[in-house]
């Protein structure tokens, strides 16, 4: 039995939710949440490790079952994490190379440190060899690293990448074992943290909240023009951050309504500490998007992920637009340096700096006819080697989202969804009416057509292949304060319909029916359901479809980046 098996049997044991098991362990319900799908596990005899068997046994007191006792749980996770102790080569190989890409370690160096050959070093983070004692190199590794980050700066940077918590002043002893648990088989990568964050301020975001708070609809794009040199270089951290603020006020203050496009793999994490940068850079991108001006966003996939996270979130409300185009370069870039590439029709804006010296790189901002002229050749040669990162679709794209509709239905293949709402295709005719009378709503004759059209496009694909459903089945107390609605995002119904709690009760029994009378189709329901908002489809092998907050707005995110 694996530890996820384990904690899951406790739960089912103890019929208890993992909200009940968080608030009785003091471990947070996040945590709970990535225990119980088996991509973490705490460390064998910690504090987690103690806080979670208490919280267990207690429970069980209370429920009566004495012969769950701390001792006894504490036992039975240590067998089960005992019985998972393979080693996942490819966790490994990714979190190494995450860690020397971000504080840009080469081969050399860390290869004469461990005494090793730099070519079996290449071949170890390459995946074509294992270390033959890995908690040993894990740890060789760990003690070099600390050895190396000793700045407050870079030690923050470190606890922050390996997702522990650990102080500035800690030893160098207790900073490598925090690496080599990161990057031992078993550890927890921060990414995955950085990944569930990131879904969570998606599910939490609310359009119409951003733009009142922002006072968007109350900006004035200015058109007076900018009194800007006429080009100047920019060195250090704080006058890197005053050329992009310049590239945007050129850019905003300007006459020209060309497409904006930007690419940076320069480090985001020393400039997102700044407490104003990220407002005015926020505000600046803002005022661009009001102008009217169409962005095509490059993005860095291969950056420190939770770097990469941190760009998305701040770029997911003004994707909200539907002006901007994300884009992504495959293959690796250098990682000896960074660049940055930022052109409007009024500006362009160039940089660079080595890796991990960010604080040493330097900006060029010019506005001359000529730089600018030959920047956006530069930028159009990097946009025809960029790769759409996602779709995006909108009211405006209905067509083409059918389309990939009708495309999807005849991939081959098991979808997974995570939903935060009952899919459509199980609704009744029956119920869908009197939900649709009770709302007052107008369009209840285009709404039955989805419904039905989305019922026989589900029947096509569970022809050749399954479809599973994870469904929110929350008490009446929750639904109360989270209502569940009509899934109508897919024909992009600008309204929201509500259900009732009866209503919701019924529509789950429906999915219920809907699965025994189709073999491929399997739902599971889910008293702890992690969204409220957002729904998640995965064809397996094929790609990956979100659906954000804002039902006229869907994104699309292809596999395989």
């Amino acid at each position: 039995m694996t530890f996820q098996e384990c904690i899951n049997d406790y739960l089912t044991q103890l019929d208890c939710t993992a909200r009940e098991l968080s608030v009785a362990s003091g471990i947070s319900a996040p945590v709970i949440s990535r225990y119980r799908r088996g991509t973490q596990s705490p460390e064998p005899d910690g504090e987690q490790w103690q806080k979670l068997a208490a919280g267990i046994a207690a429970l069980a007191q209370d429920r009566g079952l004495e012969e769950i006792t701390q001792r006894a749980v504490e036992t039975a996770f240590r067998d089960a994490l005992t019985s998972q102790e393979a080693f996942d080569k490819a966790r490994f190989c990714r979190n190494l190379n995450e860690l020397l890409e971000t504080f840009a370690i080469g081969n050399m160096e860390l290869a004469r440190y461990l005494s090793y050959d730099a070519s079996y070093l290449s071949r170890i983070r390459s995946g074509q060899r294992t270390p033959r004692d890995a908690a040993a190199f894990a740890l060789s590794v760990g003690r070099f690293v600390a050895r190396r980050c000793q700045s407050g700066g870079e030690r923050e940077r470190l606890a922050s990448l390996i997702g522990a918590s650990l102080p500035a002043d800690g030893g160098n002893e207790e900073y490598a074992r925090g690496v080599a648990q990161y990057l031992r088989a078993g550890s927890y990568p921060e990414s995955a943290g950085n990944m569930e964050r990131f879904l969570q301020k998606m599910d939490e975001f609310d359009l119409e909240e951003y733009i009142r708070v922002i006072h968007f609809d109350e900006m004035k794009a200015p058109t007076s023009p900018i009194q800007l040199p006429t080009a100047r270089f920019y060195t250090g951290l704080s006058e890197l951050m005053e050329a992009q603020l310049d590239f945007l006020k050129a850019t905003v203050l300007s006459r020209s309504a060309s497409p904006v496009t930007m690419y940076s793999d320069l480090p985001m994490t020393e400039m997102s500490k700044d407490s104003q940068f990220p407002k005015k850079w926020m505000f600046g991108m803002a005022m661009m998007l009001k102008k009217g001006l169409r962005l095509n966003m490059i993005h860095n996939v291969d950056r420190p992920f939770h770097e990469m996270m941190l760009g998305l979130e701040s770029f997911i409300p003004m994707y909200m637009t539907g002006q901007i185009s994300p884009y992504y370069l495959s293959g690796m870039q250098t990682s000896a340096f960074r660049h940055m590439l930022w052109v409007s029709g009024a500006a362009a804006l160039q940089g660079d700096c080595i890796a991990g010296h960010i604080g040493d790189g330097r900006m060029y901002l010019t506005n001359r006819k000529s730089d600018v002229a030959h920047y956006q050749k530069r930028a159009g040669q990097l946009l025809k080697r960029a790769c759409p990162l996602m779709e995006i679709y909108g009211p405006d794209r209905k067509e083409a989202f059918d389309r990939f509709l009708q495309a999807d239905s005849a991939e081959i293949g098991p979808r997974r969804s995570l939903l935060s709402s009952l899919p459509i295709y199980t609704l009744s005719d029956g119920l869908a009416k009197r939900i649709l009378v009770r709302c007052g709503v107008s369009e209840q004759t285009a709404i039955a057509d989805y419904v039905h059209a989305e019922r026989q496009r589900i029947e096509r694909i569970l022809e050749h292949s399954t479809v599973s459903n994870v469904l929110p089945d929350i008490s009446e107390e929750e639904f109360s304060r989270y209502p569940v609605g009509l899934s109508l995002a897919g024909m992009f119904y600008p309204g929201d319909i509500r259900l009732t709690y009866p209503e919701y009760q019924e529509y789950l029994n429906q999915c219920d029916a809907f699965a025994a009378a189709h073999s491929g189709y399997i739902c599971q329901r889910d008293k702890d359901a992690p969204f409220r908002n957002i729904q998640i489809t995965i064809l397996e092998g094929s790609n990956l479809h979100l659906w954000l907050p804002a039902p006229q707005l869907f994104l699309l995110q292809r596999s395989g980046l």
